[in-house]
């Protein structure tokens, strides 16, 4: 008995126990509802649950608010998703040749908004644009009287501005992440390459971007994830049923759940998973082949 204790508590086996909790808790709260998803994708309602195969799959594909919804949600991770970490990255890249303290101060300054409420956030940004909001006051402070101030989140360019408080409140995670990356980079590399010879644009794509492969994956992928937390700031701001626009995957799914439509609701999750999946690949593949170039 005391050497089979003994066995279970050996060093090997002590790292697997202590990762039991957070694997029972990765799979009560992910796994098996995930499997409890795709399940009802196949079947027909939760009373019956015949096997319907692909239909529900078909159903929400043919849905005119899914292809909306999916439209808008591609548009703005194709645009949110790379200007963001382009700006991060260049702010990374100002911030540090600066002093340290300097630089933890204006790390903690760019921090700021990841901290702030979300009912703070769209007090501000709610105000902000609004229809008699300070933006139409700074912009048009000459319109003449008989001019209509615009319902900016109400207009063809509500796109723009949701991508603008996305970009405002996720910025300082990645240049944090991007300002990690950079101090793992060898400064003997950059020397090397200075007595070569290299210039500056030789040594940020051959060094820094090369070594920065890992950190680029990272970011992307956490700027996945906070673009689809992105729903909650657009639903406190809108509602529901937002302008067109900005309908976006998080409210296609809302709105089926508050209906208890489980079918179209777990068809697109299906279809949110299969397309994070398949770039989160791509991307995996492309920075190893970057890696080992």
């Amino acid at each position: 008995m005391t050497k089979a204790i003994k066995r279970v508590f050996r060093y090997d086996n002590v790292i697997y126990l202590l990762l039991l909790p957070s694997l029972a808790g990765l799979a009560m709260f992910y796994v098996v509802p995930f499997g409890i998803s795709m399940y009802y994708a196949v079947i027909d309602n939760s009373v019956s649950r015949e096997f319907v195969g692909l239909a529900n799959l078909i159903e929400t594909w043919n849905n005119l608010a899914f292809r909306l919804a999916v439209n808008n949600t591609l548009l703005f991770m194709g645009a949110s998703i790379p200007l963001n970490m382009f700006l991060a990255l260049m702010l990374a890249l100002v911030l540090r040749p600066l002093p340290k303290m300097a630089r933890r101060v204006l790390l903690l300054f760019f921090l700021l908004p990841l901290v702030i409420p979300s009912g703070s956030v769209i007090g501000f940004w709610g105000n902000f644009i609004a229809q008699n909001g300070m933006f139409n006051r700074m912009f048009f402070p000459h319109a003449p009287a008989d001019w209509i101030p615009i319902d900016w989140l109400n207009s063809p360019h509500a796109m723009v501005f949701v991508i603008v408080i996305f970009i405002w409140k996720n910025i300082g995670f990645n240049v944090i992440l991007f300002q990690a990356g950079l101090d793992f980079i060898p400064k003997d590399y950059y020397e090397f390459a200075s007595m070569e010879g290299a210039g500056r644009l030789w040594k940020f794509t051959r060094i820094t971007l090369v070594y920065l492969g890992p950190t680029f994956l990272l970011v992307f992928l956490m700027s996945v994830v906070n673009s689809f937390k992105a729903f909650r700031e657009v639903y406190l701001l809108v509602g529901r049923y937002p302008y067109r626009p900005i309908y976006l995957m998080q409210h296609f799914l809302n709105n089926q759940f508050e209906r208890l439509n489980y079918q179209l609701m777990a068809s697109a999750s299906f279809f949110t998973f299969g397309f994070i999946f398949i770039v989160v690949l791509v991307m995996y593949f492309f920075q190893q082949r970057q890696t080992y170039l």
